[in-house]
């Protein structure tokens, strides 16, 4: 019986405190679940990781335009023996080449 006036007094005064720091208690709350959600946002997720088995004997090329090393099958090739990272890459070299021609 008397753990049982105990533990009404110590929610008694849980309630009152609860009620005097409401807005306290509430922002703590907000500031809580915003760090949750940084924190679940910057865990990379394992679905969206593109997990691609490359084999070792898969032949690397150098872009001619940038100079990136990149797999030869992932590679834009031109030509039989120019090979392009991107299409951006591709692009500014063929600019460049017609103005060399018009020169």
């Amino acid at each position: 019986m008397k753990w049982l006036i105990l533990i009404i007094l110590f929610l008694i005064l849980l309630a009152i405190i609860a009620s005097r720091y409401r807005l306290q208690l509430q922002t703590a709350l907000q500031i809580w679940r915003m760090f949750r959600q940084f924190k679940r946002a910057a865990k990379p997720k394992e679905e969206n990781v593109e997990k691609r088995e490359i084999d070792k004997n898969t032949p690397l090329v150098r872009c001619a335009r940038c100079g990136k090393w990149i797999l030869q099958s992932e590679a834009l090739n031109l030509r039989s023996n120019t090979f392009y990272c991107s299409t951006d890459c591709m692009e500014k070299a063929a600019r460049i080449e017609s103005l060399v021609d018009k020169i």
